[in-house]
This record gives C-alpha cells, structure tokens and sequence, in this order.
C-alpha cells in the first residue's frame, strides 16, 4: 500500500463512528484469521512427502542417459 493509499484510508476511517470502526476491525481480525488458516494448510499439504520409487516400473530411460546430446545441442543450435 503506498503512502498516498494509506492516508486516504486513514482519512476514510476518521470519518466513521466508533461503532462502524469496531466492525472493520473485527472484518480485518476475521481476514488476518482466515489468511493465517489458509497458510497453515498450504504447510501441511506442502509437508506430504512422496515416497521414493513410487513409480517404479512405469518409466523406461536408455541405458546411456546421454547418447542423444549431440543431436539436443544441433535441435538448440549450440553445434
């Protein structure tokens, strides 16, 4: 939020009874909350680890990983 922003929006809450100023604390208690929870739960689905070798067997590699490097570097031009 830049400077300009924020004293607009302090002027706008100066302009508004105590009561409607409680409500709009209370809003933004509820968003911080809400934002707090979301994070949470993006760290715990972020914590789920895979297992290794879980796809074992469902994709085949050549045994010279990099017999096809000449022909990679001509398709990007470096040779």
């Amino acid at each position: 939020m830049s400077t300009a922003e924020l004293r607009n929006l302090e002027s706008q809450l100066e302009l508004l009874s105590f009561a409607e100023k409680i409500s709009v604390i209370g809003f933004l208690a509820r968003l911080v909350q809400n934002t707090q929870e979301m994070q949470i739960q993006t760290t715990k689905v972020r914590s789920i680890k895979r297992r290794f070798g879980s796809a074992k067997g469902k994709f085949s590699y050549p045994m010279d990983f990099d017999e096809d490097n000449e022909e990679i570097a001509k398709l990007f031009g470096v040779v």
